[in-house]
């Protein structure tokens, strides 16, 4: 059975995922693209305006996880990890491009312990992220990322890295 349920979840991370975060967006965020996220000036500018949405955790079951804009984010002020991670990166991004600001999920069992988080390049070469609202600079790799954020679950299935605005693959590891 766990065998079966990895396999699910191995294909859900590289495949369903994504093709359901963009119908989704494209059915039930569109109206959101026009609204104007914040200026910022710098990085912890925006932490400050992480702190100010409120986490909620997805549907029954996580079977309703998909990637919102970061404007619905922002003008919902509420999401769960993904959106707090597709906001951070369109602000790096809008901060200075050179952050080149990435998505890192960890797909884990139990599946509720699953994470996004926006990793980015800083200019001396080091790799921080932003976990929800918190700023995290104690690793150097994006694998280090993921072992920090599964750190406390039973099992690592798979994980990956992707572009936070197309959603495109990146990296794809499978455990």
């Amino acid at each position: 059975m766990n065998v079966i349920i990895d396999g699910f979840l191995v294909w859900w991370l590289r495949y369903g995922r994504y093709g359901w975060s963009k119908l989704r967006r494209c059915l039930f965020e569109r109206r959101y693209l026009k609204m104007q996220l914040p200026v910022v000036d710098s990085v912890e500018e925006i932490q400050s305006c992480l702190e100010k949405i409120t986490w909620t955790m997805d549907g029954p079951f996580h079977l309703f996880d998909s990637i919102s804009y970061p404007q619905t984010t922002w003008e919902k002020r509420k999401d769960d990890c993904d959106g707090f991670a597709t906001l951070a990166a369109e602000l790096l991004k809008q901060l200075d491009n050179s952050f080149n600001p990435v998505l890192v999920t960890a797909m884990l069992r139990p599946v509720r312990a699953s994470h996004t988080v926006c990793a980015f390049n800083n200019p001396d070469g080091t790799v921080s992220f932003f976990d929800n609202a918190s700023m995290r600079n104690d690793c150097a790799t994006y694998c280090q990322i993921v072992e920090r954020i599964s750190r406390n679950c039973k099992k690592l299935v798979c994980w990956d890295i992707r572009n936070p605005i197309t959603l495109e693959l990146v990296e794809f590891h499978r455990m």
